[in-house]
């Protein structure tokens, strides 16, 4: 492939981006491409502020490596210190370092499928220095309560008195499941019962590599998503199923459940709900992915895809805590 460069460091940010915009592909197709139109403008707009740095340090190519370390360590070190100064809430600073970390990502493959001579850029370590010192210094966010998740989201679903909602409980901490997908959607009107379609069998974790049951549902929009519960709930899922033929409860009963066992425990807080129960899941998927050898930006996008979210923006709203 013949290799034209630009001129303006713009227009390169650009084409190495191109090279990875990968909008309605498969996953299997394109495992670290940008498949989200949001996540693609994101990106590039946090890439471009950046490139902004390079120019006025009188940088000529973004495929000067050694370059582009050097002036992200100082465009984090600025962005940082603004943050703390405005008393910002981390999820902005975490948003750059994912975007940063896909513009690495970027100009790796643009390196490689042009085949060129140029050491590749290696800045993960700089970025992971930065996203920790972010956790110490700016507040988590700006709601209520920083953390949604429960303290001890194993012995709330214990003292839920309900086998269905206790099991609808369990399958949201264990798998990642939003409210409809477990078979109560707020909106009364909506149907949405996890049958016998959404149990796919026993299978292994693609992260862990352990045992686990597959469970698929239908949440936000209609996206199918398969989710990994351990082999116990997933046994009793199935028997639930075989005896009821479905799993489904009203959405409000279900979550005044929740809170009843949230106040006996002593985690309540308004808001918290069955949504997290999800922050729960999300936050120990993350840790999980982390310790089995993935990087920051693998690990969201694993995290991403098990919580039916596809921008990576959105799953730091849950992984943060």
């Amino acid at each position: 492939m013949k290799h034209r460069w630009p001129t303006s460091l713009h227009s390169q940010t650009e084409a190495v981006f191109h090279a990875v915009r990968s909008i309605r592909e498969a996953k299997a197709d394109s495992a670290l491409g940008i498949r989200s139109f949001g996540s693609w403008k994101v990106y590039k707009y946090e890439a471009q502020r950046f490139v902004a740095l390079m120019i006025g340090n009188g940088r000529t190519s973004i495929l000067d490596t050694a370059f582009v370390h050097d002036d992200m360590a100082v465009y984090l070190e600025e962005r940082l210190a603004y943050y703390v100064e405005k008393k910002r809430s981390r999820q902005t600073m975490e948003t750059i370092l994912s975007a940063l970390g896909k513009f690495e990502y970027a100009i790796n493959h643009y390196i490689e499928i042009h085949t060129l001579d140029i050491p590749r850029l290696e800045t993960e370590k700089l970025r992971m220095k930065f996203y920790d010192r972010s956790r110490k210094l700016l507040r988590k966010s700006s709601k209520i309560f920083d953390n949604r998740a429960y303290p001890d989201p194993i012995r709330l679903i214990a003292v839920i008195t309900d086998g269905t909602f206790q099991l609808q409980a369990s399958l949201q901490y264990e798998g990642g499941l939003r409210a409809e997908g477990v078979g109560a959607p707020s909106n009364r009107r909506l149907k949405n019962p996890l049958t016998t379609n959404g149990l796919l069998g026993i299978s292994v974790d693609p992260v862990t590599g352990s045992e686990v049951g597959i469970v698929a549902s239908v949440e936000k929009g209609g996206k199918e998503t398969e989710h990994y519960v351990s082999v116990a709930t997933y046994r009793r899922l199935e028997e639930h199923i075989s005896r009821h033929g479905k799993l489904e409860s009203d959405y409000f009963v279900y979550v005044e459940a929740i809170n009843t066992a949230a106040k006996a425990t002593g985690q309540y807080a308004p808001g918290r709900g069955s949504h997290g129960l999800k922050h729960n899941f999300a936050q120990e998927r993350y840790l999980e992915c982390i310790k089995h050898g993935m990087n920051h930006e693998q690990a969201l996008q694993q995290t991403s895809l098990e919580t039916s979210h596809f921008r990576l923006r959105e799953t730091l709203t849950y992984t943060r805590g």
